[in-house]
């Protein structure tokens, strides 16, 4: 029986230190690919009406994927996703229970795949006729990235307070939810700076969850 213990609790930690890369991986390249893309792209991008100081938000990220190297923000949107949905799962095991013990890393998880299907292909903005139905899933997927990230940070403010191991974590946590939720109702540049702060969260937070593995 102790065998047997020690064998799942084994595979218990494996499977978190691989969530813990996967969350330490995910924002690098989704950032990563989004610089780069976001240059490569630039003059695509200001002729389908991005405004990149005014209204980014209106074209960006998501119209990246119409460009000459969509398929490569496809990509980054699914695989990102992905991993982000695996380092909820393995944020969950490496936190004790709680109140709420599996809403905030269930919501992640929604949040991560949500994210992987904005892989389907936005509708231009300059468009003749209705909404495509990959173009609706694309903004319908977005919108459920949004909402369930930041339910997910409020929820897991909760539960980290609750943990020993995660108490001082808790209150960048609610921080970065509070900072988030401000930054998505400001207009401009500060769309730029709401991308940039879930991606911190997601990289510190899974470097917190790697040590104490």
């Amino acid at each position: 029986m102790g065998s047997l213990s020690a064998r799942i609790e084994t595979k218990r930690q494996k499977i978190i230190k691989t969530a813990a890369l996967a969350g330490v991986v995910g924002p690098l390249l989704f950032g990563s690919v989004l610089l780069v893309l976001s240059v490569l792209e630039y003059d695509f991008m200001l002729r389908i009406g991005w405004h990149p100081l005014a209204d980014p938000a209106g074209a960006w990220p998501s119209g990246l994927v119409l460009g000459p190297y969509g398929s490569v923000q496809v990509a980054n949107f699914v695989v990102s996703g992905l991993l982000l949905a695996l380092f909820a799962y393995g944020l969950h095991l490496g936190m004790r229970g709680g109140r709420g013990s599996t809403l905030g890393p269930a919501l992640l998880l929604v949040a991560g795949l949500a994210m992987a299907l904005m892989g389907f292909e936005t509708d231009p903005i300059r468009r003749v006729g209705p909404r495509s139905l990959h173009g609706t899933i694309h903004d319908a997927a977005f919108v459920i990235f949004v909402v369930t990230f930041l339910a997910a940070l409020f929820s897991l403010w909760r539960r980290f307070n609750e943990d020993p191991c995660w108490q001082s974590h808790a209150r960048y946590t609610l921080a970065t939810g509070i900072l988030a939720v401000s930054l998505l109702l400001l207009p401009g540049v500060a769309y730029y700076l709401f991308i940039a702060t879930l991606l911190a969260w997601i990289e510190v937070s899974a470097i917190r969850l790697w040590r104490l593995s």
